[in-house]
């Protein structure tokens, strides 16, 4: 297939992270695709490349940090007999942002282990394991929550009080919900998951940009799970189930490369590595 772009490149293009949720396993992947470092891990599913190095990612009870050795550096593990973790987010403050599924609440935890803010946000529908997904903490100091139970996003202010709930837009199938992200022009960039769409809203929730399975042939889209808004804007989606884990589209819904992992199973989050911005400062939109 050939556009207004040239030649689909068939394989990456950039270096970048990404996480293997059913194999259990972080990789990062150099632009020629081989697989420089593999961390493993029960369900890893959010996954972030942190300025210095580091590389940050959410696993089944926790989240770990590894340097760029390949070395743990950080550990916290939830102490709850039942609980699942699908989101982390690194903050300016060095902390790091937690959604705890079985408690139903966002927390912030400091470098030293110890939770120094934590929030409630109830479910209408409790589901332990889809309660959420990608939370995200925005520069404003109010949060994002994709509660993939409810198929909705719900933003809320610090002290835990609804502002904006996104939901039941038309045309739009939320079906687990996966990934959001504030952008930085106040739109709401998000995957449905199983109704396999991208979505970009603007603050009167007015849809914008749309990507789904018809946009793209040739692209057998599944599951839509992470996405990495790109400074050109550009658009890179990882999904758990289909032809492709990975695919890049611009706003013109024109595809750029596409590629399966050889030795992946279900890619669940992707960082860009070759993009300026700063994660820890909400300049890396995923």
């Amino acid at each position: 297939m050939a556009g207004l772009f040239g030649e689909v490149v068939d394989g990456p293009k950039y270096n970048f992270v990404c996480a293997d949720f059913s194999k259990g396993e972080i990789c990062v992947v150099d632009k020629a695709g081989e697989r420089k470092h593999v961390f493993k891990a029960r369900n890893p599913n959010d996954v972030w490349a942190l300025p210095n190095g580091e590389v940050l990612f959410a696993w089944n009870r926790g989240v770990k940090i590894y340097d760029k050795a390949g070395k743990q550096v950080f550990e916290w593990s939830s102490t709850e007999a039942k609980d699942e973790i699908h989101t982390c987010q690194p903050l300016a403050d060095g902390s790091i942002l937690i959604a705890q599924n079985g408690l139903s609440r966002l927390i912030e935890v400091s470098r030293e282990g110890k939770v120094v803010k934590e929030v409630s946000v109830a479910s209408r529908n409790n589901n332990l394991h889809k309660r959420y997904r990608m939370c995200r903490k925005l520069k404003s100091g109010n949060y994002l929550c994709m509660i993939s139970c409810d198929d909705e996003i719900r933003e809320i202010d610090p002290t835990g009080k609804t502002v904006r709930v996104i939901r039941d837009l038309p045309g739009v199938k939320m079906s687990k919900a996966h990934a959001v992200t504030r952008l930085d022009n106040g739109n709401t960039l998000f995957s449905t998951g199983a109704g396999a769409m991208a979505v970009e809203v603007d603050e009167n929730d007015k849809i914008v940009w749309k990507l789904e399975r018809a946009d793209v042939p040739g692209i057998k889209m599944g599951f839509m799970t992470g996405l990495n808004r790109l400074p050109n804007g550009n658009t890179v989606i990882s999904f758990y189930q289909g032809s492709h884990h990975l695919i890049e589209v611009t706003q013109e819904k024109e595809l750029i490369w596409k590629w399966r992992l050889p030795s992946q199973r279900t890619v669940v989050s992707v960082q860009i590595l070759d993009q300026e911005g700063d994660a820890t400062r909400g300049e890396i939109f995923k």
